[in-house]
């Protein structure tokens, strides 16, 4: 009995993972949380990845959402707290506007924008100004957004967003939630365009130098290894997998 009993468990950890699917993503313990949401130490830049979506956000016109801003620093401002949205802001003449933002998850979010003018975020309740935990000049073509500051807010919190004066009082912010768009790179260590499953970074960042989107290199050893990797073609007789397929002609 106690033999059928251990049969019977063992078909149905099999089916289990048969249903998960393959496991071929082993090293996945040694990346880092999946549910990491604060800017990462040492970012300089975020990646074209999240730019480009938001760049994406403010090029397409049903995106656009247009806000008459508050011409006081108010928690009643207009709120803009949906994201993927290009919101077109109409600000006082000459002068500063405010919207509000609150943020559903707590973590780090981007806000791009179309000028490069004063752009203050501040806590609704406690009225402290929350600092820019990066901001930079962004340069993609064929969009009309030029800057991005990315601040660490809290969930539930409600923050007024001011900006301003602007050239023509009109301003557009994107904002965007950096893990809605965060990308996984693989370290490229022999340069060859593939990565290893075992060493990786997941961020919304620039990634570091040597590291690629692609992945499943069987052999990323510097120098020797270069000419190893999926897009390789299989030279039959030579006793190495040259495609990172599993097996030799």
């Amino acid at each position: 009995m106690l033999k059928m009993k251990r049969i019977a468990l063992g078909a149905l950890l099999s089916l289990g993972l048969t249903a998960c699917g393959p496991m071929e993503e082993a090293p996945e313990a040694s990346f880092e949380a999946r549910d990491s949401q604060e800017l990462e130490a040492g970012c300089t830049s975020l990646g074209t990845g999240i730019t480009t979506h938001a760049c994406t956000h403010s090029g397409n016109p049903t995106d656009h959402v247009p806000v008459t801003a508050s011409a006081t620093r108010v928690t009643s401002a207009p709120a803009i707290s949906t994201k993927h949205k290009a919101y077109d802001l109409t600000l006082p003449s000459g002068a500063e506007g405010s919207v509000t933002y609150v943020p559903a998850t707590t973590g780090s979010y981007a806000f791009y924008r179309t000028q490069n003018v004063a752009f203050t975020v501040v806590n609704g309740a406690t009225s402290a100004t929350v600092p820019s935990a990066l901001t930079h000049s962004v340069s993609s073509s064929g969009c009309s957004l030029t800057h991005v500051s990315v601040y660490d807010l809290t969930a539930g919190t409600t923050y007024i967003l001011a900006a301003g004066p602007a050239s023509g009082n009109a301003l557009t912010v994107v904002p965007e939630f950096l893990n809605d768009t965060r990308t996984r790179y693989y370290q490229d260590a022999d340069g060859d365009g593939y990565g290893n499953n075992a060493t990786s970074v997941l961020t919304a960042c620039t990634p570091p130098s040597g590291y690629t989107t692609q992945r499943f290199d069987c052999n990323d050893t510097p120098g020797s290894g270069a000419s190893i990797n999926p897009g390789a073609a299989e030279i039959c007789g030579n006793g190495i997998d040259d495609n990172c397929d599993g097996s030799q002609c």
